[in-house]
């Protein structure tokens, strides 16, 4: 009868070891690093590509990295990226982002397929002039709000993908 007592105890004794153990082995999760030469902030890594191209070209060469031509949902974000680019440039110059119209002409998406929840353009646009501006571009003119531009006029890019 003893014998029958004790099982219970070990049984519990055994289960508050697993659980100890279990809360042991719990470690809380550091955030990732981004690769080489990639910029974090928020929960994503940023690349200034010091090349310029059209926008179609610099989609696909961040495709090829793992990522997408930035989107942007904050104005804090949109002030990173300014920042991104005078810091690697020495002055704000036109960067192609990745929000396009190519579509539905003015229904504006994210390459990376996030919400378009940010709509702070530059004043006056997106204008489609010509009937040619289907993609998104930050400090034209000096300026530095998102403005559009055509598919095959060439600017420097941000690649934006998670860690």
């Amino acid at each position: 009868m003893a014998s029958d007592r004790q099982q219970p105890l070990k049984l519990r004794k055994r289960t508050l070891n697993l659980r100890t153990i279990a809360k042991l082995t719990i470690c809380p999760r550091s955030s990732p690093a981004c690769p080489s030469g990639w910029t974090k902030y928020g929960n994503r890594c940023f690349y200034f590509y010091n090349s310029q191209m059209n926008w179609a070209s610099a989609e696909s060469d961040c495709i090829s990295l793992g990522a997408n031509l930035a989107s942007i949902h904050s104005s804090s974000e949109h002030s990173f990226l300014k920042a991104l680019v005078r810091s690697k440039k020495g002055s704000y110059q036109r960067t192609w982002v990745g929000g396009h119209d190519a579509v539905r002409e003015g229904v504006w998406l994210w390459s990376d397929g996030s919400k378009f929840d940010y709509t702070k353009w530059g004043s006056g646009e997106p204008n489609n002039l010509g009937g040619k501006e289907h993609c998104m571009e930050i400090n034209l003119k000096g300026e530095h709000d998102p403005s559009a531009s055509g598919l095959l006029n060439i600017s420097f890019f941000i690649c934006a993908k998670k860690p």
